[in-house]
């Protein structure tokens, strides 16, 4: 039940600085995001005032809100930032009366959003707040509903149900509605503490549990006697090699495949490929989209008989003004444009504005 103990310095006075000389880059940034992060964990918290300000400018009144800096503490260290923290974030210091001088305007239009679906951030954060599993057990979970297809990543790694989760969970919702909810897991969760403190019998727990699941579980079985459930299929405008029928997609052990909307008399299928706008830097045929088995996405040469290049970096249209290649962005902290030929080694810092406009 408990958490497994956290990656932290043998040694708080070895600060990055000190151990730079010892370390090869990548191992400096890595101790130095370790040490940052635990050393902030242990200071005081910011202090931070609300602000909001009206101006007045030809008439029309604008607004502004966010929030000033009374006391940096932890965040001196180690600040963590994100796409949102643009609006709504520290303001400049501003006195009351004071004349402001508009450097820029720009008109932007916004609708409503429909909630986000969870990522696998988000989606550990709701577990914790629900009381739900541990911390050694988050993620097993994800890996477990990926591996079975229940949910697909999409893109920004947000996770999407698939059509098979969606039965299985409509199944174990209609046979067992009693163990399928949020209040049943989380007090699982606080029998299982109380077990291991030794203020409950685990035997008394577990019979008391049984009793019920055992009833469901019999219905359950005596209700989907005989009976077989379907996943239905997605319809494609990918048309049978064989014999000129529609091919659907369709979901099997090791995820989705294209099969003939004939079946059973016409038994053809075929891997999804997903072509980019990039090519191989090493034989210049097209750079594919496929996926690991636990879902995650990554990008192989579609000669992959003759050529192993492989990349998680997503392959661009753009093309290398050093020797012509299709360029690859890396995303994330270390994030940059490069070219992946042999030999050439261009590359430039990601434009981080860019990136958000084609995302």
């Amino acid at each position: 039940q408990d958490a497994h103990e956290a990656i932290r310095p043998s040694n708080i006075e070895l600060t990055p600085d000190k151990v730079r000389s010892s370390l090869s880059n990548d191992q400096y940034k890595l101790y130095k995001l370790i040490w940052e992060r635990f050393t902030a964990s242990q200071m005081a918290n910011a202090v931070l005032d609300t602000v909001s300000v009206d101006i007045e400018a030809n008439g029309c009144l604008f607004k502004a809100s966010g929030y000033s800096v009374k006391f940096e503490g932890f965040t001196k260290l180690y600040e963590e930032r994100n796409d949102s923290d643009e609006q709504g974030g520290a303001l400049p210091k501003i006195e009351k009366g004071e004349k402001l001088v508009a450097a820029d305007v720009s008109g932007n239009q916004h609708f409503t959003q429909p909630p986000a679906r969870y990522n696998e951030a988000s989606l550990i954060k709701a577990l914790e707040e629900n009381g739900i599993g541990r911390p050694s057990t988050y993620a097993p979970t994800i890996s477990t509903i990926l591996d079975r297809h229940y949910v697909e990543r999409e893109s920004g790694n947000q996770l999407k149900p698939t059509a098979l989760g969606e039965v299985i969970t409509n199944l174990l919702k209609d046979k067992f509605n009693n163990i399928v909810d949020v209040k049943f897991t989380a007090k699982m969760e606080s029998s299982l503490d109380d077990i291991e403190n030794g203020s409950k019998d685990w035997v008394d727990t577990l019979r008391k549990f049984y009793k019920d699941f055992d009833k469901s579980l019999t219905q359950a079985e005596k209700d989907m006697d005989g009976k077989h459930v379907r996943i239905p299929d997605e319809p494609t405008d990918i048309v049978c090699d064989e014999c000129g029928k529609p091919m659907v997609i369709k979901i099997g052990p090791y995820g989705k495949f294209l099969g003939c909307s004939g079946f059973p008399e016409c038994k053809f299928t075929k891997k999804i490929v997903t072509e980019t706008k990039g090519t191989c830097p090493k034989c210049g045929r097209k750079m594919l989209l496929k996926k690991s088995k636990k879902g995650k996405p990554f990008y192989g040469c579609e000669n992959y008989k003759d050529c192993n290049f492989m990349t998680w970096d997503i392959p661009l249209e753009e093309k290398c003004p050093q020797c012509g290649a299709s360029l690859f962005k890396k995303t994330g902290r270390m994030g940059k444009i490069y070219c992946a030929k042999d030999g050439c080694g261009y590359e430039r810092p990601l434009d981080k504005a860019k990136e958000n406009d084609e995302s």
